[in-house]
This record gives structure tokens, C-alpha cells and sequence, in this order.
């Protein structure tokens, strides 16, 4: 067990080494946004993307999911801070929240995640991507005056789309900014399409930084004009000594336990945030190339010991972060190392190292955003949902635009709405399986209940259940559903009280299991009954055999429950007609016409060969037991006629029953060399005649069956049962 948990591929180290550092990058500045526009302490946001990385890396079960401060959280923790009266109380509420989400991923309620639509997901994906473009073009492009300006930018971009920054873009152009941009886009097109082997290696977004940094100092020294300011660059907030930084951590106001709204906001905090990390990690999953599951309910538990932790030292809320996954997935990331690297560097970044960091220009990280955020949100994706028909592309193309227009919350909720409209409206659509079955006993209708009916099935039942016909004998099958919801139920027991006998639809209600609380029905028997058989004519019983020939070649069998039809058949049988057939057993006569069990008097022996016993079996089948048919059939390549076809005899009972066959072998004057077993045309001419010779046979050994035919009470035909297609050929007499 420890083996298979410290096992960690040699190859995988560069890839996470590198995304760590790209996502450490990215993640500073988003980080300190999201915590402005919460209405916290900046370092706030900074807590909580060490806890996101390092905690909640180490017990997730994602591999490249990314936690963090999440902007989607803004608009709950504002309203917290403000409706609990200051940050302090607001921290007792995130312990809260966090200690839920653990008890819910405990209760294993993390499989609602896996009813989210994929086209909700992929919508939520393209909204994010759009989003990151949009707000970083003025981190790109954009003169930023001041630390103030700065701040409002984190804000505006943070909690929502703002389309003012967008529009001033062009007024305050920052031309050592854009130059920046423009120059580090080219590098990482350039080796996102290079097939140069050494330029494939290198990790672009950490060469992009690099060269914004050289290019930046560069502009300090020789073109100041075009340098980036305090402004412009990472800011980290720095602390001369550990005194001042242990400052910076905010603990739980443990007085406020008896404010009510504390248990309000601790609850809402753990759904939202909860939600979120699920339906990020869907996402995540969405966009993992070897598509690795993650447990939901782990992941529950991994979010709500972060929260829990961050409330007790002074951090926002955390959640898995699809702008900073996205980020680690573009940048190569492996494993869940990238994940706590990013956390450990922003920690050492935050202790050691803060005015290093804020020599990186944010025009550079923006490059890095708006490249990811492309990615996420490529025409192609557009045109592919589009042709996978509106009712996907509708649901698809609304989460996009509500994101874009709210917020990632209300956006998937909007989303969610019209998938499950357009869900319920395809499954309203869609047909039960409603078989026509002709039975002996006439045509009979069957509904075929799939292995999950839930409430998703209540339209179609309801709407095929109203177009039965008036007296019609209706089967509803349960035997191979293991679930039946209770709505379900419901339209069944009022179809079988009022429904059913209102229209004299004849219901039988079929497999269903005791826990259902209903039980099975039965208003009519389709086995062949007494009345069927006097009712039937020769002619009509020969065409139920063609048409289960038919039904056995397409593989329609009818679907029968045998159990049923042997207790229906127990008292007495009351057969159409009787078959004489080979003993070989590729030719299973009930089977290969699809007749049940007391439809068929069956008689079998090598070669379908006549002797007494034979007769009076039939003689029983027909006088007596009142059968209308004898059917004599014959197969291809029957071993009995390749024996009789052979030189030489057999000895024994096998030579008398050989012995039989031999005249149909001297009747056939077609064939003129090789008569031999080994010539498969002149063996089939044998066995024709040798049919046509038993039917002659029941003429002129039985005066009974004779007569019987001579007066049109029953009928003879002979057939060849073909064991290469299953075809049953009908011959003339």
C-alpha cells in the first residue's frame, strides 16, 4: 500500500516543476484580487492560496485541480463581513462552513456533481475562458496610474465582468505594456506551434516571465517611458520583520457563536463553495487528457479541511479554481505536485521574497491568462456543440452567457435550468419498446420496460400507455428492470384500475418484484388455449409457423416467460400442430419457429424418417389431441442421408433406419456421377425426396390421418430447415 501512494514517475518532475512555478505566478495576483473585492485583508487572499495548494493538494484525490480563493465566492463573503459585522466574525462562519463540507463528503452526497449535463460543463469552461480574456486585456494593454487604480482594476476584474475597462482600453494605452503583451503571445504561439525539439521543451509561460522581467528593466534603465511602474508589476504585501508579518493573520471571533447568522452564513458558505469545487472538478476532468475520475466525496472533505483551517488563521474561503487548473494543465502539470509546489512557492514568496516577485510585470501573467483563456474557448468548441444539435447547443450557449453576464454561480444554475428542460423534453419524446406479437392465440401487444424507470419515463409511459387501442391485450414486461420510481407506480396502478377496463384492454402485468408494491397481473393467458385451436384453420396455422420462422431469422423472438406458460399449461395442452423432424441438434424445432411451451406437438427421429410409432403419434396429435398440421422437415447436410449416401451399410438398428432412406437415393435420377455423400447437390435432392417420401408414407400407412386430410380438417406440408441461415423452405406436395 505505501509503494502504490509514494510511487511518482521520474519523468513527471520537470512537467510539475514547471506548472508549479506558472500556476505560483498567475495565482499572486488573482489571489490578491479576489480578496479585494471580498471586502478582506489583501494577505487574506494569499492565506488562502498556500492552504488551496498545500492542504487541500495533499488530500484531494485530483491530480491537476488547482484550489483557491475562487472570485464565483465574492458576492457571499461581502455580504458575510458586512451582515456579521467584521472580518473576525466572518472567520468563525468559514470554520463552520468547512467543518459541513467534511460531514457532507462523509455522507457521500458528492454524486450530485455527476448529474451535472456535459454541455453545462463545457459551457462553463468557454465562460471562463471568454471571462479571463476580457479581464486581463487591461492588465495587458492598459495604463494603470496608480496602487489605487490597481486595487479598483483587482476589483472590477474580480468580482465581475465590467465592460468600462474594456472600453477605455483604447484611451489609456500602455505602450511598454502592450509591447510586453504582444511580445510575450508571440513566444508562447510560437512554441505552442513550433515542432523544433529543443523549443518544445522549453516551459513558455516561465520564458515569457523571464523575458517580461529583462524586457522590463531594460525599459527602467534605457527607455523610461515605457517602464512599468509599482502599478503595473506583482505586489505582494511586504513585511520588514516576522513581528509585522505574524500581524497579517486574523483568528476567529469565538464570541460570536451565539449569533444566529453565523450557523446561516457558515451554511450558505459550505454550499456554495461546495458546489463550486464540484462543479469545477468536473470541469477539470473535462479538460484531463487521460480523463482520471476524482472522487467527489474526497474532494468534499479535502475543500472542508482547507476552509476550516483558513477560518481559523485568517483566509477566504477556498475552492477548487478553474482559472488556475487550466492554467496547470497548459502548463504540463502531471500530478497533484504542480498543485502543492504553487502553494509552497506563494508561501516562501509571501515570507522571503516579496519585492522579488513584484519585479514581474502583470502584462506578462496576462499574456499567460489571455493565451489559457483562448484555449478554453476556441471557435471549434462552438462549432462542435452546435452540431451536436440545439438541444445541446441551446443549454451550452445560455451558461456561457449567463456566466459572462452574472456570475459563475447564477450562470450554471441558468444553465442547469434549461439542460434539465431540454432533458426532460427529449425524454418525454422517446419511445418505450412496444413489440406486436403473434401469438397462436392472436396479436399481442408488449411493453418492454427498460432497467431504470425513473420519473424521466413518466411522459413517454403515459403518452404510449394512451395510445394502446381499444380491445387490445396488452403485456407490461418488468422482468429485466431492477428500478422503478414511484411515479412510476402510480400511472401503472391507475392504467390497471380505470384506464385499462374503461377501453377493455385486456393487462397483464409481468416480472414486477415484490419491493415495487406492485404486483404481477394477469387478465388473459397467450398460450395456445382450446378455443384457439378449434378456431384456427390449416392454412392459418401453417402461416403462424412462417411468420415465427420470419421472427427466429430477423432475431424478434417473442419475449415469453416460460415459468408462466408451463404453470398455464400444466392442466392440459391444446397443441396447433405437429412437426416431425430430424434429431440433429442444430435444428431445435420450437425454437426455430418461436413457438412456446403446448403450441407444438414435436416427433423426432434421424432421417424424419416413417414407421408406426411415428404414425400413431401423429394419429394421437391430430384425431385425438385435435393438432391441424403435420409438418414434415427435413434439413441440409443431415448426417443420416450423407450415411444412406455412402457405400457400403450400416449394421444394426442403425442399417434398418438407413435402409428407409434408400429409396429416396434410387428415386434421384438427376444426378448421373458421383453420388456420393462428399457431392452436397446430390445429397439435398435426396433429402427432398426423402420428405416427399414421408409424406407419401402418412398418406397411405394412416386411413385415419388420410381422411382427415381428404376432408380438410388438417393439413400435410413438407420443408427444409436450412442449418446454414435458418431458414425453414416450404416444398410442395
Amino acid at each position: 500500500m505505501l509503494k502504490r501512494v509514494f510511487r511518482y514517475p521520474r519523468g513527471y518532475f520537470k512537467y510539475d516543476i514547471t506548472a508549479g512555478i506558472v500556476v505560483f505566478l498567475v495565482a499572486i495576483p488573482l489571489c490578491l484580487g479576489v480578496a479585494l473585492a471580498s471586502g478582506a485583508p489583501l494577505f487574506s487572499g494569499i492565506i488562502a492560496g498556500i492552504i488551496g495548494g498545500v492542504v487541500v493538494g495533499l488530500i484531494s484525490e485530483s491530480r491537476l485541480s488547482v484550489s483557491g480563493p475562487a472570485a464565483g465566492m465574492v458576492a457571499v463573503v461581502l455580504a458575510a463581513i458586512t451582515q456579521l459585522g467584521g472580518f473576525e466574525s466572518f472567520l468563525l462562519a468559514l470554520c463552520l462552513a468547512g467543518l459541513l463540507q467534511i460531514i457532507i463528503g462523509l455522507f457521500r452526497a458528492g454524486f450530485i456533481a455527476d448529474y451535472i449535463p456535459s454541455n453545462v460543463i463545457q459551457g462553463l469552461l468557454c465562460a471562463i475562458g471568454i471571462l479571463i480574456i476580457c479581464k486581463q486585456l487591461p492588465f495587458a494593454f492598459t495604463y494603470i496610474a496608480d496602487d489605487a487604480a490597481l486595487l479598483n482594476e483587482f476589483r472590477t476584474t474580480a468580482e465581475t465582468l465590467s465592460l468600462k475597462p474594456l472600453a477605455d482600453i483604447t484611451s489609456h494605452i500602455n505602450s511598454g505594456a502592450t509591447i510586453i503583451s504582444l511580445f510575450s503571445l508571440a513566444i508562447l504561439i510560437l512554441l505552442d506551434k513550433t515542432k523544433h525539439h529543443f523549443l518544445k521543451k522549453l516551459p513558455g509561460p516561465i520564458v515569457v516571465v523571464v523575458i517580461g522581467v529583462v524586457i522590463n528593466e531594460i525599459f527602467i534603465y534605457f527607455i523610461p517611458d515605457l517602464s512599468q511602474l509599482h502599478a503595473e508589476l506583482v505586489n505582494i504585501p511586504v513585511s520588514s520583520d516576522l513581528q509585522t508579518f505574524y500581524k497579517l493573520f486574523s483568528h476567529p471571533n469565538w464570541q460570536a457563536w451565539n449569533n444566529p447568522d453565523i450557523y446561516l452564513y457558515a451554511f450558505i458558505l459550505a454550499a456554495v463553495a461546495s458546489l463550486e469545487a464540484l462543479l469545477n472538478i468536473e470541469a477539470v476532468e473535462k479538460l484531463d487528457k487521460v480523463r482520471r475520475y476524482v472522487s467527489r466525496n474526497r474532494e468534499l472533505v479535502a475543500q472542508g479541511v482547507g476552509n476550516t483551517l483558513s477560518g481559523l488563521i485568517g483566509g477566504i474561503p477556498i475552492t477548487s479554481v478553474i482559472v488556475r487548473s487550466s492554467v496547470n494543465m497548459q502548463a504540463g502539470a502531471k500530478s497533484k505536485l504542480s498543485t502543492i509546489l504553487h502553494g509552497l512557492l506563494i508561501s516562501i514568496a509571501a515570507i522571503a521574497m516579496p519585492s522579488w516577485m513584484n519585479a514581474i510585470p502583470l502584462a506578462s501573467l496576462a499574456a499567460i491568462l489571455l493565451h489559457v483563456g483562448f484555449k478554453l474557448t476556441k471557435p471549434i468548441i462552438y462549432k462542435d456543440m452546435y452540431k451536436q444539435g440545439l438541444s445541446r447547443f441551446i443549454p451550452f450557449i445560455i451558461t456561457v452567457s449567463a456566466i459572462v453576464a452574472s456570475d459563475l454561480l447564477t450562470g450554471i444554475l441558468i444553465g442547469l435550468f434549461f439542460s434539465f428542460f431540454f432533458i426532460l423534453r427529449d425524454n418525454s419524446r422517446i419511445k418505450l419498446d412496444i413489440i406486436v406479437e403473434k401469438h397462436p392465440v392472436g396479436i399481442i401487444k408488449r411493453i418492454m420496460l427498460p432497467q431504470q424507470m425513473t420519473f424521466l419515463s413518466k411522459a413517454s409511459l403515459i403518452r404510449e400507455l394512451d395510445q394502446i387501442p381499444a380491445n387490445t391485450n396488452l403485456i407490461i414486461d418488468a422482468r429485466y428492470t431492477k428500478y422503478i420510481d414511484k411515479d412510476i407506480l402510480e400511472v401503472l396502478k391507475a392504467f390497471r384500475k380505470s384506464q385499462a377496463p374503461n377501453r377493455k384492454i385486456a393487462l397483464n402485468f409481468l416480472g414486477f418484484k415484490n419491493y415495487y408494491e406492485i404486483h404481477d397481473h394477469i387478465d388473459f393467458l397467450n398460450v395456445t388455449t382450446y378455443d384457439t385451436q378449434g378456431t384456427l384453420k390449416p392454412a392459418e396455422i401453417l402461416e403462424i409457423l412462417k411468420e415465427g420462422n420470419r421472427r427466429f431469422i430477423n432475431d424478434q423472438r417473442i419475449h415469453r416467460s416460460l415459468l408462466d406458460d408451463v404453470k398455464a399449461t400444466s392442466s392440459q395442452q391444446h397443441p396447433i400442430a405437429i412437426v416431425l423432424g430430424c434429431i440433429d441438434s442444430r435444428v431445435p424445432i420450437e425454437t426455430i419457429f418461436d413457438m412456446g411451451v403446448g403450441d407444438v406437438f414435436v416427433v423426432r427421429i434421424a432421417g424424419n424418417v416413417i414407421n408406426d410409432d411415428i404414425i400413431a403419434s401423429m394419429e394421437f396429435a391430430c384425431h385425438v389431441a385435435g393438432a391441424k398440421l403435420i409438418m414434415v422437415l427435413g434439413h441440409t447436410y443431415c448426417g443420416a442421408i450423407k450415411a444412406a449416401c455412402k457405400d457400403g451399410s450400416s449394421e444394426g438398428h442403425l442399417g434398418n433406419l438407413l435402409n428407409k432412406i434408400k429409396p429416396a437415393i434410387d428415386a434421384e435420377t438427376f444426378t448421373k456421377e458421383h453420388r456420393t455423400s462428399d457431392n452436397i447437390e446430390f445429397v439435398n435432392n435426396v433429402t427432398k425426396i426423402n420428405i416427399n417420401n414421408s409424406l407419401n408414407s402418412i398418406h397411405n400407412q394412416s386411413s385415419i390421418l388420410n381422411q382427415l386430410i381428404q376432408d380438410g380438417s388438417i393439413g400435410l406440408i413438407g420443408a427444409l430447415y436450412d442449418v446454414s441461415t435458418g431458414k425453414v423452405n416450404f416444398l410442395d406436395i
